[in-house]
């Protein structure tokens, strides 16, 4: 069924852009199986580059015996701490799917791009060549050559950030008060059609 796809609403006006690109990337979230954070480890164990993991759940224990000295575990951290990681980060690294994937537009919020696996909500937030890019094995091997050909530099970050604004709280709003008034006009049309022909009926 043809559908209209209204996007939950993600707070852009607490993210901002960052003159000062760390040597970082960034991941985080509820720390589960299906966010796929294992070939994070074993992408970054192998490539040896700094990754910064932020959340909590019951898979971090496993993950941080497997992970080496170049993987930092922040554990829960607070919006203004998230903020500060993500708009310093080389890019966000989302490797699982998701509906949509709220913490990929709050890195774009930031004006950093997204390295996702090209499954589920990204493929809807996310611009391959604008935005972010895609991997479509969800491997560490795909990953990892994913992070080889990354160049960071190579991203408009205020492009980026007007991009997400797209999904901002305030669009949000607006397209569901536009939304419940279109339907509300539907139906003022349907019934007042309903009468017309009730009443041709009967006569």
């Amino acid at each position: 069924r043809e559908s209209e796809v209204i996007y939950p609403p993600v707070d852009t006006d607490l993210f901002y852009v960052s003159d000062d690109i760390g040597d970082y990337f960034v991941s985080g979230g509820r720390v589960v199986p299906y966010k796929r954070f294992d070939i994070l480890i074993q992408a970054f164990n192998r490539l040896g580059w700094r990754l910064k993991i932020f959340g909590d759940g019951p898979e971090i224990e496993r993950l941080q015996k497997h992970a080496k000295r170049n993987i930092q575990f922040l554990g829960r951290i607070g919006e203004k701490e998230k903020a500060n990681v993500l708009s310093r980060a080389k890019a966000f690294i989302h490797p699982q799917v998701e509906d949509l994937g709220i913490t990929a537009v709050e890195s774009m919020a930031s004006g950093r791009p997204v390295i996702a696996f090209g499954e589920g909500g990204v493929t809807e937030t996310v611009i391959p060549g604008d935005t972010g890019v895609f991997f479509y094995d969800q491997t560490w091997e795909a990953l990892a050559n994913t992070l080889i050909n990354f160049d960071p530099h190579a991203w408009d970050s205020g492009n980026i950030r007007e991009w997400a604004k797209r999904f901002d709280a305030h669009e949000f709003k607006k397209r569901i008060k536009r939304t419940v008034e279109d339907r509300h006009e539907d139906f003022q049309q349907g019934l007042q059609q309903c009468v017309l022909d009730f009443h041709v009926a009967k006569k």
